[in-house]
């Protein structure tokens, strides 16, 4: 029997290509389905991956107008006619879902919707919250969302109740819901330094500005330790105003992800106190390196911690509830041993390569054999 073929429409930017997880991705998935992969790239590509054509367009170093790379999908697709895709399958449902249900409704066919944000929570917004372009996102994501999830036949998501505010236009939905993978050969304990780590982007939605004020609170009673805040910040001034220039916490610039192995690894606490989060993927890398973890009692984060089992949750936006639970693990090296290796056997287990690709098998087959 012949391999259904799907288009993957992602918005990338792609990095790294050939050596990239998300490449590498599409080698097991062709063991069961073959297509093309349209995305960005610093520079145009064309070449196969297992049975997947990867096509990309170049970003030439900033985002590609969204009516260009529509125009990049729908030439492509136009001169594949002759060989057909049975279902399209989109990174989210903004740009990338109105462009995969317009190419599903020409061609006739299925559409999957990936739903890998929460784009409807307030806190997305809190960072340049007067911004012209966010005040318009903020207002018309809802509607896209409500358009495209409308004509969508399937729908992954990474928590049950991730789109919530839409439920009424779901009820005839194949929806699933299952959390990424992270590669537990690569994220591994290496050392434990008295470090408190975080590792992101945008400051407040984050919650950067609430781990400094915590951390802040609690660092006199532990002298040794340090904060390290990693990642690139549009507002400096704004993070540099938050340190406020204390001796023990510091700004590290962004890393490759080849690196990160090596700053999680060695941290000795991991924490990402977001105001709003679908998952959280770095909390998945400090579960796999056996770091005990806080996190947000928010959205999706208490799907990858479970609270006192294999981390720590803490209200969202709450500096004192923050510090106790950073005061906790600092003052308990024992308590953080157990956090860490709970989660690193949690890892082992459940978020594992085999898992992940059998839950995207088992997605894309079940939309596909839709009535």
């Amino acid at each position: 029997m012949n391999a259904k073929r799907i288009l993957f429409i992602n918005p990338g930017p792609v990095f790294r290509v050939k050596d990239s997880e998300f490449v590498k991705h599409f080698i097991h998935l062709s063991e069961y389905f073959c297509g093309d992969i349209y995305t960005t790239t610093s520079s145009s590509e064309d070449f196969r991956v297992g049975n997947f054509r990867f096509l990309s367009i170049s970003n030439n170093g900033k985002p590609v107008p969204f009516l260009k790379f529509r125009k990049f999908c729908l030439d492509n697709v136009k001169r594949d006619a002759g060989n057909p895709f049975d279902l399209i399958s989109t990174y989210d449902p903004l740009k990338t879902g109105l462009i995969g249900a317009e190419i599903a409704k020409t061609i006739g066919t299925r559409l999957a919707i990936e739903v890998n944000g929460v784009y409807t929570a307030p806190g997305e917004w809190l960072d340049d919250r007067y911004y012209p372009m966010n005040q318009i996102k903020k207002r018309v994501y809802p509607l896209l969302m409500r358009y495209t999830l409308g004509r969508a036949d399937g729908v992954r998501l990474l928590y049950k109740e991730q789109i919530d505010p839409f439920k009424s236009i779901l009820a005839d939905k194949m929806i699933v819901d299952f959390r990424r993978y992270v590669d537990s050969r690569v994220f591994v304990p290496i050392s434990e330094k008295r470090e408190v780590l975080f590792a992101g982007f945008p400051f407040k939605r984050k919650g950067v500005d609430v781990l400094i004020a915590a951390f802040k609170k609690v660092s006199p009673k532990y002298p040794d330790w340090t904060l390290k805040i990693l990642g690139w910040f549009k507002d400096g001034d704004a993070l540099k105003k938050a340190i406020d220039n204390h001796p023990r916490i510091y700004h590290h610039p962004p890393v490759h992800a080849n690196e990160m192995p090596q700053h999680i690894g060695n941290c000795g606490i991991f924490v990402l106190p977001s105001r709003s989060e679908a998952m959280g993927r770095v909390l998945l890398e400090a579960m796999a390196a056996g770091k005990p973890r806080i996190g947000s009692r928010v959205d999706g984060i208490p799907t990858v911690i479970d609270d006192r089992v294999d981390g720590l949750l803490c209200e969202p936006g709450n500096v004192d509830d923050l510090k106790e639970k950073l005061d906790l693990l600092m003052g308990d090296e024992t308590l953080r041993k157990e956090l860490g290796a709970a989660g690193r056997q949690r890892a082992l287990t459940e978020f594992t390569h085999e898992k992940y690709m059998k839950n995207v098998r088992e997605f894309y087959t079940s939309v596909l054999v839709r009535a």
